[in-house]
């Protein structure tokens, strides 16, 4: 074989050689081009999932913020709606009147009657009763001490504390600074009692009108009674 011959061959297989780690070199570029354009839609496709699933959790957060603000406010609702069905002050205290009264034997159709009958602007009469009567105590040397208004309708009567003088021993009329007990007895024999220290306010509902008494400290042993007749 001519060292020409041999030339070309060596040439050719270099060039040959050439070529295949040019195509190599071509195939690996287009693999990592390859994975890397792959890897890159992935990665924009967790993107976009993470994205969808924020805006959803976003939205479902707002749209349940939106319930619980209808739900507060209905609550609020409700809440002014019972606090209005409440009874106040006044009406706690009605309730309880009238409760004690019917526990004391009052039937309720009575009293449903006298408060049917109260209007609202009540009118009453000029004219003021003042009378004076003994508060007995367990000393008094009286056994019965009573005022009455309006020819026996009303008879008022009372009971106290006595009094202690400077040995501290007790004396025989009352202590007004103590509780005393004034006794209503009406002309049909009913019976109210008032009870604390005085002065003392009770009003008797009877033969359709309102009779408003005060009941203040009068002299040794006595107290004054006044009272103002009103229309219901």
């Amino acid at each position: 074989m001519s060292l020409g011959l041999v030339h070309r061959k060596e040439k050719q297989k270099r060039r040959n050689k050439r070529i295949w780690a040019f195509i190599k070199f071509v195939l690996v570029i287009g693999i990592c081009g390859g994975i890397g354009y792959f890897a890159h839609e992935i990665g924009i496709s967790v993107a976009q999932e993470e994205v969808f699933l924020w805006k959803t959790r976003y939205e479902t957060q707002i749209a349940e913020n939106k319930k619980l603000k209808v739900e507060l406010g209905q609550d609020k609702a409700q809440l002014d709606q019972l606090n209005q069905l409440l009874p106040n002050e006044e009406m706690k205290s009605l309730i309880a009147t009238v409760t004690e009264k019917a526990n004391s034997g009052v039937e309720f159709s009575r009293m449903e009657t006298i408060i049917n009958g109260v209007t609202k602007d009540a009118s009453c009469f000029a004219e003021i009763d003042t009378k004076r009567f003994i508060v007995l105590t367990n000393l008094s040397t009286e056994s019965v001490s009573t005022a009455s208004y309006y020819l026996g309708l009303i008879t008022l009567a009372g009971t106290g504390t006595p009094s202690l003088n400077e040995n501290g021993s007790p004396e025989a009329w009352f202590d007004p600074t103590k509780e005393v007990t004034i006794n209503f007895m009406l002309a049909g024999g009913e019976q109210q009692e008032v009870s604390g220290t005085l002065p003392l306010y009770h009003s008797v509902i009877t033969n359709g009108f309102e009779y408003r008494f005060t009941i203040t400290p009068g002299r040794t042993s006595f107290v004054d009674a006044s009272v103002q007749q009103c229309n219901l």
